[in-house]
């Protein structure tokens, strides 16, 4: 199955930070939640608050994600 994750990223100062979308391959959606969990850059690894959508995406979508948001 097919995910679009957006976390909360960046140690930017006190309490700033930026939405981060990844588009990520996993079984279901808990291991999608702890693996997003383990991402460089996203703020509060210990806990789920840096976690702001998880969506099952089609195959098509994955493939047009990983393009567009691979070389930013």
């Amino acid at each position: 199955m097919f995910y679009k994750v957006i976390t909360e990223c960046g140690h930017i100062g006190a309490g700033k930070g930026y939405e981060k979308v990844w588009f990520l391959k996993g079984a279901n959606p808990i291991s999608i939640l702890y693996k997003s969990l383990t991402l460089p850059r996203v703020k509060r690894k210990r806990t789920t608050l840096a976690i702001k959508l998880i969506k099952r995406i089609s195959r098509e979508e994955y493939a047009e994600g990983v393009m567009r948001y691979s070389f930013r």
